[in-house]
């Protein structure tokens, strides 16, 4: 029994490090530059809602981390999340993951580090950046750095389910 326990100790804190393991952030200037390379994505996990009606950069490909929950009136967490980037995505591929402000796409990060992808990054002031000393988001982020950003729909950077699952 005892060994047991070890072995499941063991792999609960293999796990936790692996989870917590650094992840690269970057800003919204570094995103854009590192965006040229070959193999390297934009992937913007806010909802579906904030991608089509807040905008997003020209490039970026939408998966959502979590969906919006109408009725619970909350945020539920896309549990194909892994499945629809292994869809799309190839493990060495450079994963840049884009949110409002950095806190989702960090734990989306992280969970793609998790599952196998060994390039990923953090834009971490996010698409709208930093609120200022009135609450409005006026400093940093990928909208108020001037880069480009859209609200038209590209039919092959919006949502798409992996197959046979749907949100």
């Amino acid at each position: 029994m005892r060994v047991v326990r070890s072995l499941f100790a063991s792999v609960v804190i293999l796990g936790a490090l692996a989870w917590a393991q650094d992840i690269e952030a970057v800003n919204a200037k570094m995103a854009f530059a590192l965006l040229k390379e070959p193999s390297t994505f934009l992937v913007d996990v806010r909802s579906v809602a904030e991608y089509v009606l807040v905008g997003h950069p020209e490039t970026a490909c939408n998966i959502p981390f979590a969906f919006w929950e109408e009725k619970q009136q909350k945020f539920v967490l896309n549990e194909n999340f892994i499945q629809d980037l292994k869809s799309r995505f190839k493990p060495e591929d450079k994963l840049i993951f884009l949110c409002k402000g950095g806190g989702r796409s960090l734990k989306a990060a992280q969970a793609a580090s998790a599952a196998g992808f060994l390039k990923v990054a953090n834009l971490s002031e996010g698409f709208d950046g930093r609120p200022d000393d009135r609450g409005y988001f006026t400093q940093e982020g990928w909208r108020n750095s001037g880069l480009p950003y859209t609200y038209k729909l590209d039919e092959k950077l919006v949502y798409r389910p992996a197959p046979g699952k749907l949100p």
